[in-house]
């Protein structure tokens, strides 16, 4: 059955971060991002048995202790008497509703932390290295390269063997490394470091009210004499920048705490690049999101779903029979379907299930109505609450997508070019659909007066390097213009065309939508929203 369908061009993270890493490696570039930029799902973490003990804790309501000790150095050790950390409090200037002062914060605001109102640390790279000025790269009040330390006072946890750190954590990363540096000698020696958010990409930001937990038992538990040392390292050199810079863009701290690990205590968790759950989507490996698919691309058991998870075992004591239970359920939360993992695990405690054992992928999923649908992930052990975690995604009539209805922050001429620069995403049909639009989200920012183009092109000989494209050429549009009511609705419809018809026939098989901007020279910036529900 051949149907009409809608493409929309509200960017997902799987293809978005093709374009972020491709385009964007200068820190000067990335000033047009609003939101925060990863992680979109408030997962459900702790499932202790026991309430949480506290031993020793910091909200900085005060500000930073003077027993505390801040130091700041340049890029080859030697003091650098302002490259140190600030404290933003109600009487601080800037106060306590400032985050980052730098040329290329945005949008974004503080730590949003339990206790941020009465207070909160910062380093902010962004604002030493440029003082909040674009283009004055290295003429900030301490630039980079450089490295802040922020070392406590020493903490007695003698008499507690089971010991877990946490506190609120706002990062965003360009070449300024989050790091803990750990020691149990009063700071003679620094014998463990760790780092707060592992694996985040190069102009990516974790959520502004994330939070950091580390088993720390190994490590200081019983110890009297721990301390603590926070460390943005601007001075690390990453290759994913391409040479572009040191340092960039801040790490905001609140509300650090070291408290008592209970014995039983499970959470989800990223695992050898997977994250903590994940929907795959068939036939082919590697195919799209899609919190948006049309029926006719969804129910033909050729589009299956499988569902999966990994469980930390972040307790002291050993859980047995762990396994997965995915439940996928309409919007009334009326159950449709129920899925257990084909085997369950013992797990000693920081051990870690994966995505190969905690798996659905004998029993696939296939939705036929259109509807919006929930999906309830369950970790579930003998002798620890369930841990769990709803996300929806939207089976319609005519429109398939990558966005999940959010919108997290924009990509656009800004930070990818004013005038022909482009983004493309990847798209699979498994059925033949006549495709006759496009539909395009905007951030608020955007300012009318830009066009765009809507190109859609086979797959085969698609070039990414060059600019786009190199694949055959399938549909276009004319040159829309943008307008304020389009900037102010958030979205608007192109219509596209094989040059005939006022539609494009697509067969099965996999397709790139490409996305041309114009901004007059800058003059009329576009921003297009992007949605990063998905890892």
């Amino acid at each position: 059955m051949k149907k009409t369908i809608l493409f929309s061009t509200a960017l997902s993270l799987a293809f978005c971060l093709t374009a972020q890493n491709t385009n964007e490696n200068t820190a000067l570039q990335d000033k047009n991002l609003e939101g925060s930029t990863i992680k979109k799902h408030s997962f459900s973490n702790s499932t202790s048995s026991t309430p949480e003990v506290t031993i020793w804790s910091e909200d900085f309501a005060s500000g930073i202790p003077s027993s505390w000790v801040n130091a700041g150095f340049d890029g080859f050790g030697n003091t650098l008497t302002n490259a140190k950390w600030e404290y933003r409090g109600t009487a601080t200037t800037p106060p306590n509703t400032t985050g980052s002062r730098g040329a290329y914060v945005g949008t974004r605001g503080p730590v949003l932390s339990p206790t941020a109102s009465n207070g909160f640390i910062i380093f902010d790279s962004d604002y030493l290295d440029n003082n909040g000025i674009v283009g004055n790269t290295g003429n900030g009040p301490a630039a980079a390269p450089h490295l802040g330390t922020l070392t406590t006072d020493t903490i007695d946890l003698s008499g507690y063997n089971n010991v877990g750190l946490k506190f609120s954590s706002y990062h965003r990363y360009f070449e300024g490394r989050a790091i803990i540096a750990v020691s149990t000698d009063g700071g003679t020696t620094w014998s463990d470091t760790l780092a707060a958010h592992p694996g985040i990409t190069v102009n990516a930001a974790t959520a502004a009210n994330a939070t950091v937990e580390i088993n720390m038992s190994a490590m200081v538990g019983n110890q009297s004499n721990v301390m603590l040392r926070f460390i943005f390292d601007g001075t690390y050199d990453d290759p994913g920048a391409n040479g572009s810079g040191a340092g960039y863009y801040f790490w905001m701290i609140d509300d650090i705490e070291f408290y008592e690990i209970p014995k039983h205590d499970i959470r989800f968790t990223r695992w050898n690049g997977a994250p903590p759950q994940d929907i795959i989507f068939a036939p082919a490996a590697g195919s799209g999101k899609f919190g948006h698919l049309s029926k006719n691309q969804g129910s033909d058991q050729t589009r299956d779903m499988t569902f999966d998870a990994n469980a930390f075992n972040f307790g002291y004591g050993s859980l047995n029979n762990v396994y997965l239970k995915v439940n996928v359920m309409d919007n009334n939360n009326t159950l449709i379907n129920s899925y257990t993992s084909t085997g369950s695990v013992n797990l000693n405690s920081t051990d870690t299930a994966n995505y190969n054992t905690l798996n659905t992928y004998n029993t696939p999923y296939n939705p036929s109505q259109v509807a919006t649908y929930k999906v309830y992930f369950q970790v579930i052990a003998d002798s620890a609450s369930a841990i769990s975690d709803t996300t929806s995604f939207y089976i319609t009539d005519s429109l398939i997508s990558l966005d999940y209805k959010r919108f997290d922050n924009s990509l656009g001429t800004p930070s990818l070019g004013d005038d022909g620069s482009a983004l493309a995403m990847r798209m699979e049909l498994t059925n033949t659909e006549y495709m006759r639009a496009a539909w395009v989200g905007l951030s608020s920012l955007t300012v009318a007066g830009g066009s765009i183009e809507v190109e859609v092109y086979d797959t085969v000989g698609f070039d990414f390097i060059a600019g786009f494209p190199a694949g055959s050429l399938k549909a276009a549009s004319t040159a829309y213009v943008i307008t304020q009511d389009d900037v102010d609705n958030g979205y608007f419809q192109v219509p596209v065309s094989d040059g005939v018809n006022p539609f494009v026939m697509l067969n099965s098989g996999a397709y790139y939508v490409v996305v041309r901007m114009y901004s007059n020279a800058g003059t009329n910036e576009i921003r297009l929203r992007n949605d990063q529900s998905i890892e």
